[in-house]
């Protein structure tokens, strides 16, 4: 596996875990024994209906063949960027800005994977052997359609406790935030704040705290006198009041 660096509009890159090939070929493996159940049952049923052999070959290709054509392009868009196999491999697809990928970025990589289908191995080699060849080649295991789409598969799956994430439970307490223009910043963007702040406190290093609650304040155009450390533990308490307040 390797990381990806991406910049965000707070000027603080955001770092993914691209998935690797073998997590990528479960996830395949996992979504083609979905679709092979659905083929099975469909023919079942299909073989169940008393009809002639023409409108039994307009149902496979309406019940059976568009459907399973369709899988993938249907479940990534509908699940954000996820299909069933990606989801419990725990991976998604992202656009190279670190966003969810746009409609037709799924239409090209989807377009693409009809090219590069293992399933195709039958009438062509050249099919199998593209997506290991792509993937093995980029730096960010990325095949043909993901090139072209300018997306990336990455590895959802946290590491470590919520304590390592942005959440404090502001419920119990009679809080009062100081700086509501933190809400312009986003969930990744507090991350790597509270990342950097948590570096900062554990190696007692005040000038990268400064350098952050500098950022912060200038991106924010926020006044304050507070100490580095105490305006940015201050910045991440506004957001969890903001964020998990009842409406």
């Amino acid at each position: 596996m390797s990381n990806i660096k991406i910049p965000t509009s707070f000027n603080i890159d955001l770092e993914f875990e691209t998935a690797d090939a073998m997590t990528r070929f479960l996830a395949w493996l996992i979504d083609f024994g979905i679709r092979a159940a659905y083929v099975l049952l469909a023919f079942i049923a299909i073989s169940a209906l008393n009809i002639n052999s023409d409108a039994r070959m307009a149902f496979i290709i309406l019940v059976v063949s568009i459907p399973v054509m369709l899988y993938f392009l249907v479940t990534e868009i509908a699940m954000g960027g996820q299909s069933p196999g990606k989801k419990m491999m725990h991976m998604k697809v992202v656009s190279l800005s670190g966003n969810q990928p746009t409609a037709s970025q799924h239409l090209i990589r989807w377009i693409f994977r009809m090219i590069e289908s293992p399933l195709m191995a039958g009438l062509f080699f050249i099919p199998v052997i593209l997506p290991i060849v792509t993937m093995s080649r980029t730096p960010y295991n990325q095949r043909l359609g993901d090139l072209v789409a300018g997306t990336i598969v990455i590895n959802t799956k946290r590491k470590g406790s919520i304590e390592e994430t942005i959440f404090r439970d502001m419920s119990a307490s009679d809080y009062q935030p100081q700086f509501p223009q933190i809400m312009r910043l986003s969930d990744r963007d507090m991350n790597k704040v509270k990342e950097l702040l948590d570096k900062a406190l554990l190696a007692g290093d005040e000038v990268l705290a400064a350098k952050v609650a500098h950022r912060v304040k200038e991106v924010l155009h926020i006044q304050s006198d507070l100490p580095n450390t105490s305006f940015l533990e201050t910045v991440l308490n506004d957001y969890n009041y903001y964020t998990t307040r009842d409406n």
